[in-house]
């Protein structure tokens, strides 16, 4: 499906970005793979060999940023997908998040995305590329003590549908995928900060999905892979919501 197309993903080290590097190289994908665990990307360079790479990056640094998408150019030549999937979480309200949480919640899940797609866009540009942030059921509707993280993911659905009005012209499509929780790390990270246990925590999740169960990293992939491909070639900005049916309600 992606034979000789380039793709960035962010956030790679993580639950579902190692999943998106998997899935992507399995379409034949060439993969620049950028995140903050060097010891994880140092894995998932050697899996991907000469197929993909992987970049240490904080996404927060526009500097660091323009830095992943040179270092595509340089290795592959061209660059046609950007996966924007680094996010972080935390729990708090309006009152007990400090401005150093807000601050790091939007800087990581907003200025983020933002800071790649402005280095990525020339070169998308000239290979009619897709962008595919990855958002979440929060984009779309309120939480219990997530302000930061809601307004987080929140912008980021508005910045896809503006940019994807600004770029349509020029051939290149962003959309957003919102998944709800999904099990992976993340999970974890969110019981510690509610003093819960982990399995517990699944087990909650679990019982909230009309579904029965919570989604899985693969069924997220290949949302993200169907809107980065030519399948959705008249696709742009909208959003794919894939939550087992919680916002139907």
């Amino acid at each position: 499906m992606f034979e000789g197309k380039v793709a960035i993903i962010t956030g790679a080290t993580g639950g579902l970005g190692a999943q998106l590097v998997a899935s992507f190289a399995a379409e034949g994908a060439l993969i620049v793979a950028a995140g903050i665990d060097g010891f994880r990307g140092a894995a998932l360079a050697q899996e991907l060999g000469d197929k993909g790479c992987f970049v240490d990056v904080d996404v927060t640094d526009p500097q660091a940023c323009s830095a992943v998408v040179e270092a595509a150019i340089t290795r592959f030549g061209r660059l046609d997908i950007l996966i924007n999937n680094a996010g972080i979480i935390h729990v708090g309200n309006s009152e007990n998040t400090t401005p150093d949480d807000w601050r790091r919640v939007l800087s990581v899940n907003l200025d983020g995305p933002f800071y790649m797609c402005r280095a990525a866009m020339a070169h998308l540009r000239e290979f009619k590329g897709a962008i595919v942030n990855v958002g979440s059921d929060f984009s779309l509707v309120g939480g219990n003590d997530l302000v930061a993280y809601c307004a987080s993911k929140g912008g980021l659905l508005q910045m896809t549908k503006a940019m994807a009005l600004d770029h349509a012209a020029e051939g290149v499509r962003v959309n957003i995928v919102c998944p709800t929780v999904m099990d992976t790390p993340m999970v974890d990270e969110l019981a510690r900060q509610l003093g819960n246990d982990p399995d517990e925590q699944r087990r909650v999740y679990d019982a909230i999905l009309p579904t029965g169960r919570m989604i899985a990293v693969d069924e997220v992939a290949d949302a993200v892979i169907f809107l980065a491909s030519a399948k959705a070639r008249h696709i742009t900005g909208t959003s794919l919501v894939v939550d087992g049916g919680v916002t139907a309600r």
